[in-house]
């Protein structure tokens, strides 16, 4: 019998199959692979599954939260077991199970040393342990019947106390507005109890659709709908200009015969002062439909016409939009990302200064390892404006460097950050880099990663103390010409890979330098990776977050960047 049941949608898995073998790591049994064997059916191994399972645990994920078969199994998981769900990406649990207690296993990578998965195993204990007990419970107060006249008959069952995969799910839905729930339904059980019903609901359904389709709409004239206010002033203006070509010639006529009766005039200069003050006069055009444009072209020629000899004066008959005059201040020159030689890294320069180091006991997803904050002084350094990319990996080995290591052979590369990095090939890298650009490359410290990905701030994000997904990448790593930069011209600290720090692992700050430098004590076969990856949670992408991985791992959501704090030569 396996003591686990894992419930989990067929998208996710890969992480199903991870999570399932550190569980057997833990000396557990699992049931989660869920292969049948000829002449079985999916419904009666799983019902038969569940009901034996000591504890099920359910993987919520953006699909499986919408999954009504997850949900059946998870509700009957709480009916004839203990029920542990587990979040393995941020998603709205399902209302029945928002105050289940859940563990967070988003970003988890597999590692069972991590306090999240041994708090996670802990309770899987726990929730046995009291099955075993609820078990033995039952057994020794069982009594049995010795007189089966006497016996009380037991009460008819209800719909809802059939305990089956089929008719869990079909409560679920039976109140269910969506056809694509009757069609799930009949695609499982053509034939099930409930399958005539679930034929008249789904008819009943996509009748009601197709008879709120909108009709196709015929093209009316215009005037069925006045335009708004920017349309009716391109209108006006494109018939102002039509009428002015045929003035045009009339004005000059006029000019003309107007020359010899400006003689009589007081001034000229006082006439063409006149007529550029009426022209520069503001005329707020009134909201009128196009019938009344018609009339006013139509009726009102004279005043058009002086209107648009005016304009013509003035713009030499050029209608320009407000927004399209005004200009802008020109922004102050900066100095750009900078490469040391042609096929190094891009590099930004980031200003010396003192920073609040850690995080408060006050800031939401925060843990012990982020304090005590203390204030911390950063030298002037140079670091690369993103995560080393796959090519300036290529880079390295085409030149014959970084050990020859070709770290993701299969996806997009180029520009995306290079990943599978390990510590330890980040070292490799910035040796062949110190080599080419004259001047010493290095890992980040911890200090000088943190002041870099803060860029001036002391909220949780730099953007903010609010976690926003459109700031950082998400479901994979992206380019970094994709990336938002913060004020110091960095792309992607809090977000896209998680990067190596030169640091060794110290559980807190307690005795940590505060001029910048690395802490080289401690346990050094663990080194520090920050920032958040594309599949992390809210808290992991905090400017703070900080975690303990071994030196020698190669994971798929582990990259780096790297600084320089020497004179460029």
């Amino acid at each position: 019998m396996a003591s686990v049941f894992l419930s989990y949608s067929r998208v996710d898995r890969p992480k199903a199959q991870q999570v399932a073998a550190a569980l057997e790591e833990e000396g557990l049994t699992v049931w989660w692979d869920k292969v049948l064997k000829a002449g079985q059916t999916y419904d009666e191994v799983t019902e038969g599954m569940l009901r034996q399972a000591d504890v099920v645990v359910v993987l919520w994920s953006t699909v499986s939260v919408k999954s009504r078969w997850v949900r059946a199994e998870a509700t009957l998981g709480e009916r004839y077991s203990a029920v542990v769900p587990a979040m393995i990406e941020e998603a709205d649990r399902p209302i029945l199970f928002e105050l289940t207690q859940t563990a967070d296993l988003i970003g988890w990578d597999g590692d069972r040393t991590e306090q999240r998965w041994n708090d996670f195993v802990t309770d899987l204990r726990h929730a046995i342990t009291r099955k075993a007990a609820k078990t033995t419970e039952q057994a020794v107060t069982a009594r049995p019947a010795a007189d089966t006249a006497s016996a009380p008959v037991a009460p008819a069952r209800s719909l809802s106390d059939d305990g089956t995969i089929e008719n869990t799910f079909w409560m679920s839905i039976q109140s269910s507005t969506d056809a694509a729930d009757f069609a799930a339904y009949l695609k499982r059980y053509p034939a099930g109890h409930y399958s005539d019903l679930a034929r008249n609901r789904l008819a009943a359904l996509e009748a009601k659709a197709k008879a709120k389709t909108p009709e196709p709409v015929i093209a009316a004239a215009p005037v069925e709908k006045a335009p708004t206010r920017p349309a009716t002033q391109a209108l006006a203006r494109q018939r102002r200009l039509s009428m002015l070509a045929l003035i045009a010639g009339g004005v000059v006529l006029l000019v003309g015969a107007g020359w010899g009766v400006s003689l009589l005039l007081p001034s000229d200069v006082e006439a063409t002062e006149t007529v550029a003050e009426q022209a520069m006069d503001p005329v707020e055009p009134a909201m009128v439909d196009i019938a009344e444009a018609e009339t006013v072209a139509r009726d009102d020629t004279l005043a058009v016409a002086e209107t648009e000899f005016a304009d013509a004066v003035l713009t030499e008959v050029a209608f320009v939009e407000p927004s399209e005059e005004i200009v802008a201040a020109p922004e102050p020159v900066q100095t750009g990302p900078q490469r040391d030689c042609s096929i190094c890294p891009e590099m930004v320069a980031v200003p010396g200064g003192t920073f609040q180091m850690g995080s408060p006991d006050s800031e939401p997803g925060r843990v012990g390892n982020e304090g005590p904050v203390r204030s911390v002084t950063v030298a002037p350094f140079v670091m690369s404006r993103s995560e080393i990319t796959y090519a300036d990996w290529d880079a390295c080995l085409a030149d014959g460097g970084c050990n020859g290591y070709r770290p993701g052979d299969t996806g997009e590369r180029g520009e995306m950050p290079a990943m599978s990095i390990s510590w330890r090939d980040a070292q490799n890298y910035v040796d062949w880099l110190s080599g080419k650009a004259g001047r010493t490359y290095r890992l980040p410290t911890e200090a000088e990663w943190e002041y870099a990905a803060r860029a001036g701030t002391q909220t949780a994000y730099w953007w903010g103390d609010a976690f926003d997904r459109t700031m950082v990448s998400a479901g994979g790593p992206k380019a970094s010409s994709g990336m938002a930069e913060n004020a110091y011209g960095l792309v992607g600290t809090l977000g896209n890979v998680r990067e190596w720090v030169e640091d060794c692992y110290v559980n807190n700050y307690s005795n940590a330098p505060t001029d910048g430098s690395a802490v080289l004590t401690g346990s050094c076969d663990l080194r520090i990776i920050r920032g958040g990856a594309w599949s992390d949670n809210a808290a992991t992408h905090r400017a703070a977050n900080r975690a303990r991985v071994s030196r020698g791992t190669r994971d798929r959501k582990i990259g780096f960047r790297v600084v320089s704090s020497d004179a460029k030569p």
